[in-house]
């Protein structure tokens, strides 16, 4: 299992470094554009959802990313110490029905990382969140 583990802060700025580290990680172990690419969007939406709506408060915090690769999977752990948030409970748009025109700005990106992922898993361990998601790597990498 080869892995990458990148600590930013909770700064906007931080998440152009961990998809930069990402994608050179990504592409030294003959990831597809595809799973690069997925990836990347996932990195972006959900860090910018700890940053935005993880912490009550104006302190500086330290947010954890893990990237695991094994032979068939790629697994992404996040790790911070904000307000306790579990994607898997949220529900999915009941706009998207509605044409584009229509639809409220944002509320799409758990959403879109429920769709990119194939596994989600969430839990609550000494007052932080952790939230792993799996990429299963199809065999044309």
């Amino acid at each position: 299992m080869k892995s990458l583990i990148v600590h930013i802060k909770n700064y906007l700025p931080e998440i152009a470094r961990v998809t930069e580290k990402y994608e050179i990680f990504a592409e030294e172990n003959n990831l597809s554009q595809r799973i690069i690419y997925d990836i990347s969007l996932c990195l972006d939406e959900l860090i910018t959802n700890i940053i935005s709506y993880g912490f009550d408060d104006d302190d500086e915090h330290i947010i954890e990313i893990q990237f695991h690769l094994k032979d068939n999977e790629i697994e992404l752990v996040f790790i911070d110490d904000g307000i306790e948030f579990d994607p898997e409970l949220k529900k999915d748009p009941v706009h998207l029905k509605h044409s584009v025109e229509e639809r409220p700005i944002g509320g799409l990106g758990i959403y879109l990382v429920k769709k990119l992922m194939d596994v989600i898993k969430y839990k609550r361990v000494q007052d932080k969140n952790i939230l792993k998601l799996t990429k299963f790597l199809k065999e044309s990498n």
